[in-house]
């Protein structure tokens, strides 16, 4: 039953990673992700003589994803839903959690591969100066990690509407609001109402805090520990929703 189980979730993963190549959301998502991010990072990086850095790409990053992710994973299980095929794929001889995790997995590669695409710039920039590459490669690391846990969010706003753009406007509002939590203007604002642990309280939920502690190089167990039970949480939300489904046939 394990290897069954386990070539299920592999079927998912291959067929989920196989239609964002095939798809032209996938190509129109990378050429607009890709040619304006890189676009306004070289310009903001090399004008006035300013030395080279990754600092203004990954600064621009989260927001790109901000606004990018949701789009890309509104899709996931709404289509699914809309088209009829999802009532096909959880009769797959796999669990629910299997096939839940074989989507994230898939779209994870899929940002893996784009990303990959990007380190045409810290070539480019380093024949300009000198680039920090122990502290871009933790950006690299921070920013596929970041990016995880918000196709998580996405994955978990998508399975619970057949609608695509309520997906969408759910998972842009919802990861405004969670990343914006630990910015610190407003952490700082906060700090002025709220107690100490409040404060604490709020900078803790938000990803923002172990994007920066990783993007600066500082490998900590608990950044990476925080991703893996934030992915983990609405993972587990996604298998909850989509296991109601089957029982009630809808």
């Amino acid at each position: 039953m394990p290897s069954v189980v386990g070539r299920g979730a592999r079927v998912v993963f291959a067929r989920e990673l196989k239609s964002y190549f095939l798809s032209p959301i996938a190509y129109v998502f990378g050429v607009l992700f890709l040619g304006i991010l890189m676009f306004l990072s070289a310009t903001f990086t090399l004008e006035h003589g300013a030395p080279a850095s990754m600092q203004t790409f990954f600064g621009l990053l989260p927001w790109f994803f901000l606004v990018f992710l949701p789009a890309l994973t509104m899709r996931l299980w709404a289509e699914e839903r809309k088209l009829g095929t999802i009532e096909l794929l959880l009769t797959f001889p796999v669990r629910t959690s299997q096939v839940v995790a074989g989507k994230f997995a898939a779209v994870t590669c899929f940002l893996a591969f784009v990303l990959l695409l990007t380190l045409g710039l810290p070539l480019t920039l380093g024949a300009f100066g000198r680039i920090d590459w122990p502290q871009t490669v933790g950006s690299y690391v921070a920013s596929l990690l970041f990016a995880s846990s918000f196709v998580a969010v996405g994955m978990f706003w998508s399975s619970t509407t057949r609608d695509q753009i309520v997906a969408l406007l759910c998972s842009i509002v919802s990861l405004a609001v969670l990343y914006l939590l630990g910015y610190p203007a407003l952490i700082e604002v906060a700090a002025s109402w709220l107690p100490a642990l409040g404060v604490d309280l709020l900078n803790g939920i938000s990803p923002y805090k172990y994007f920066e502690s990783i993007s600066r190089g500082v490998f900590d167990t608990r950044d990476f520990v925080y991703f893996v039970c934030f992915c983990g949480f609405f993972l587990y939300a996604n298998v909850l929703v989509l296991q109601a489904r089957r029982q009630s046939g809808g």
